[in-house]
C-alpha cells in the first residue's frame, strides 16, 4: 500500500490565507508488521498534524532527533526498509521542538498539541466574531492596515466607518498616510476627498507628464480628431469639431469671413489670439463630446486626461481651468471612469480646487467629487447642476431640496452673489454665493442645488448656429427634468427659487412634469415657489429688441419673452391651476427701479410690476433694479429676510 510518511506545514497559524503545505508522498510499499499494526494511528496523526500546522516526523529510539534524520524523499528503497524495520515509537511536532518531543510517546504529544490548537482555534473564532459584531472597536485602531480592511468590507456601514476613521486621523506620521494612499482602492480615495479634514497626503500627486514635441493646441486638436463623427451633421458637436480642426476658421476675425489677408500676415499678438480661439473651439468640442458617455470613454482611452494635465501645467488662466473642470464634470458622471480619474492624480487637484477662494471653482470641484463618490447614502449624479450644500459627507440628514434657477445670461453661482459691500464691512465678508454661505446655516437639513445653463441675448457671434430648437423653454424643461431626476430631485419635498427667465423655466418644468407620469413625483413633492422679477407676462426690453430684430438678431430665449407671447400666457394659466390644485405657497418679488442697459442709453423697466406679479401668493415690490432683486446687501436685507422666512415656514410645515 502507499502511505504518507512526511508532512511539513510552512505556517503555524492554520487560519492564515498565506499558509502553504509541502506534502511529500513516499511511494515505498511498507510491508512491515509494525506499520500494518499501527496504520490507523499513523493516518490520524498525519491528518491532525497537517490540520494543526505542525510537522509530522518519523523516527525511532535509535535515530537521532534531528530534522536532517527525518525521512527524506531521496531515500532509496533499501534505506526506507531499514528505517522502518523495528519502529517502536512515533514522534510528532514542530521542527524546532523536535528534541523535546523525541523522548515523549507520540500519543501524549498528540493529546498536548490537540489541546493547544483547540484553544487557539476557539480564541481565534471568538475574536473574529467580536470584530464582526463590534467593528467600531477596530475603527479606533491606529494601524492603517486594520482601517484599510474595514474600508474593503462587504458591509456598507463598516466601509463608511473605516473611511471616516481614516479621515479623522490628523496626527499620524507621514509614512502612514503614504501607506494608505498606495494601498487603498479608488472608491476609498474618492470618499476621503469629500472630508474637509482628510490629510492631503492621502492623495497621490499626478504622475509626471511626458513632454510632447507638439504644442498643446495641436494635442487637443488630435484628441478631437480621434473622436468619431457624430451621427447628425446639424449638431453642435459637428459644428465645434469642424471649427476646431479647420485651419481656416482661426483666420476669420470678422463675422462673415471677409478678412482673407490675415492668412498671409499677422500683427503683433495676432498669432496668440488665433491660438486662443482654436483652444476655445477645441474645448467646446470636447465639452460637447464628453456629455455622452460613449464618447467620454473614448476620450479617456485616448489618454485625454494626460493631455489635460499637460495643459493645466502650461496654462493656469481661469477660463482654461473652468473648461478643464467642465470636462471632468462630464467624465465624473460615468462610474466606469473612476479608475482612470484617480490613477491620473486628478483627485488631488480636485481637492485643491475645492479649497479655492474662487467660489464657482470650489463648488464645481465639490460637485465633481460628489459624482465620483458613489459609495454613499446619496448616489445622485449632477449634470449641469451644482451642489451648493451639503458638499461633505459628514453633514446633517437632508429633509428638503431647494433648487435655484438663474435667468438670462446668468450663472449657477454668480447670479446669487451678494450685491455690494455693505458699509462698515470688509471685502472678505462679501458672499460670492449667499445660498451657500447664509441659507445653508440658517435652514439646516436642506440640500441646495443650482441649475446652470448657457443663454445669450443675440444669435450672432461665436455661438453655435445649430440646435437652436434646444434653447426653447420646452426643450430646456425636458432636458432638465431628466437631469433633476438623476440628481434625486423629487425623492423629497422641493422648493423652487428662480430669477427672471429662471422662473419661467421652473413653471415649464412643473408643467411638463404634470403631463408625464414619469415625473409626477417631482410635481407632487413641490412645496413652494419663490420668484425674483420673473416676466410672467413678458419683458419690456424684449419688445424694444424685437423692433430691431433684423439688426440685433435676438436669441431664441429673448424672442420667447415678448409681452404678446401666447405661449407665456398659456403656461402661466396652467401654473395658476397647478398652484391652486396642489395648494403650493408662492412668494414673488418685483422691481421698482429702472435698470441701466448700457452707456448713452436710457434706463428701462426690464420687468414691470404688472408682469412680475403672478397674481397668486404674496407679492413684494423691492427698491432695486432687475439685476439686484435676487442679490441682498447683507443678511439683514429685506430680500434675504423675507426669503429665509418663507423657506423656514415651509420646512416647519414639512417636518410636522
Amino acid at each position: 500500500m502507499r502511505a504518507c510518511c512526511s508532512v511539513y506545514w510552512r505556517k503555524i497559524r492554520p487560519h492564515s490565507s498565506q499558509c502553504r503545505v509541502n506534502l511529500t508522498l513516499l511511494t515505498q510499499a511498507l510491508t512491515t508488521h509494525a506499520w500494518r499494526k499501527n496504520r490507523s494511528n499513523y493516518i490520524v496523526l498525519a491528518i491532525t498534524s497537517c490540520a494543526t500546522g505542525g510537522a509530522l516526523l518519523l523516527s525511532n529510539s535509535a535515530t537521532p532527533s534531528n530534522w536532517s534524520d527525518a525521512l527524506d524523499v531521496n531515500d532509496d528503497d533499501e534505506t526506507l526498509s531499514r528505517r522502518f524495520d523495528g519502529i517502536g515509537r512515533f514522534y510528532a511536532g514542530i521542527e524546532d521542538d523536535w528534541i523535546i518531543y523525541s523522548s515523549v510517546l507520540w500519543s501524549n504529544v498528540l493529546k498536548a498539541w490537540f489541546k493547544v490548537y483547540l484553544y487557539e482555534i476557539i480564541n481565534f473564532n471568538v475574536k473574529r466574531i467580536f470584530d464582526w459584531l463590534f467593528p467600531w472597536e477596530q475603527s479606533k485602531s491606529d494601524d492603517p492596515w486594520i482601517l484599510l480592511e474595514l474600508t474593503k468590507s462587504s458591509n456598507f456601514w463598516i466601509r463608511q466607518m473605516g473611511v471616516a476613521s481614516l479621515a479623522n486621523k490628523t496626527d499620524w506620521d507621514s509614512y502612514k498616510y503614504r501607506v494608505v494612499a498606495q494601498a487603498c482602492n479608488h472608491r476609498t480615495i474618492a470618499a476621503l476627498a469629500r472630508y474637509p479634514q482628510a490629510n492631503d497626503l492621502y492623495f497621490l500627486p499626478p504622475p509626471k507628464v511626458v513632454p510632447s514635441k507638439k504644442k498643446i493646441v495641436e494635442d487637443l486638436q488630435y484628441q478631437v480628431s480621434k473622436l468619431p463623427l457624430p451621427p447628425s451633421l446639424n449638431s453642435k458637436i459637428y459644428y465645434y469639431r469642424h471649427a476646431a480642426l479647420d485651419s481656416a476658421v482661426k483666420y476669420q476675425t470678422d463675422p462673415i469671413g471677409m478678412d482673407t489677408l490675415s492668412q498671409f500676415y499677422s500683427t503683433p499678438g495676432e498669432d496668440e489670439k488665433k491660438e486662443n480661439k482654436t483652444l476655445h473651439l477645441c474645448f467646446q468640442a470636447l465639452l460637447c463630446y464628453t456629455e455622452i458617455n460613449t464618447y467620454a470613454r473614448i476620450f479617456v482611452k485616448n489618454h485625454g486626461l494626460s493631455v489635460l494635465l499637460r495643459l493645466l501645467e502650461d496654462q493656469t488662466e481661469e477660463p482654461i481651468i473652468y473648461c478643464i473642470a467642465g470636462i471632468l464634470c462630464n467624465l465624473s458622471k460615468d462610474p466606469s471612469l473612476l479608475h482612470e480619474i484617480v490613477s491620473t492624480g486628478w483627485i488631488k487637484i480636485l481637492k485643491q480646487w475645492s479649497h479655492s477662494n474662487d467660489t464657482a471653482l470650489s463648488v464645481l470641484a465639490l460637485t465633481i467629487l460628489a459624482n465620483l463618490d458613489q459609495d454613499w447614502l446619496s448616489r445622485d449624479v449632477y449634470q449641469d447642476i451644482l451642489l451648493l450644500h451639503p458638499t461633505q459627507r459628514n453633514s446633517q440628514q437632508v429633509h428638503v431640496d431647494v433648487v435655484f434657477v438663474h435667468g438670462l445670461r446668468g450663472g449657477a453661482v454668480k447670479t446669487w452673489r451678494q450685491r455690494d459691500k455693505a458699509p462698515g464691512k470688509n471685502s472678505t465678508d462679501i458672499s460670492a454665493c449667499w445660498p451657500k454661505d447664509w441659507l445653508a446655516k440658517d435652514c439646516p437639513n436642506t440640500r441646495i442645488l443650482s441649475i446652470g445653463y448657457h443663454s445669450a441675448l443675440f444669435r450672432w457671434g461665436d455661438h453655435c448656429p445649430y440646435e437652436q430648437e434646444r434653447r426653447t423653454l420646452e426643450s430646456r424643461g425636458k432636458d432638465f427634468l431628466d437631469k433633476l431626476m438623476k440628481a434625486g430631485v423629487g425623492s423629497r419635498p422641493v422648493i423652487w427659487i428662480g430669477h427672471s427667465m429662471g422662473g419661467l423655466l421652473i413653471k415649464q418644468i412643473l408643467d411638463l412634469g404634470e403631463k408625464d407620469c414619469k415625473y409626477s413625483q417631482l410635481v407632487s413633492q413641490t412645496k413652494g415657489v419663490l420668484f425674483y422679477s420673473v416676466p410672467h407676462k413678458g419683458s419690456a426690453l424684449v419688445d424694444v429688441m424685437m423692433y430691431a430684430k433684423y439688426l440685433l438678431f435676438p436669441s431664441v430665449e429673448v424672442q420667447e419673452m415678448i409681452t404678446s407671447s401666447e405661449k407665456l400666457h398659456c403656461l402661466h394659466n396652467r401654473f395658476l391651476n397647478l398652484v391652486a390644485d396642489k395648494k403650493i405657497p408662492c412668494l414673488s418679488f418685483g422691481e421698482n427701479i429702472k435698470t441701466p442697459v448700457g452707456p448713452h442709453l436710457p434706463d428701462i423697466w426690464m420687468v414691470p410690476p404688472e408682469s412680475s406679479n403672478p397674481g397668486v401668493g404674496q407679492f413684494l415690490c423691492l427698491p432695486a433694479n432687475h439685476i439686484n432683486t435676487c442679490k441682498p446687501c447683507d443678511e439683514d436685507d429685506i430680500i434675504y429676510q423675507r426669503s429665509r422666512q418663507f423657506l423656514r415656514d415651509i420646512i416647519r410645515r414639512i417636518k410636522r
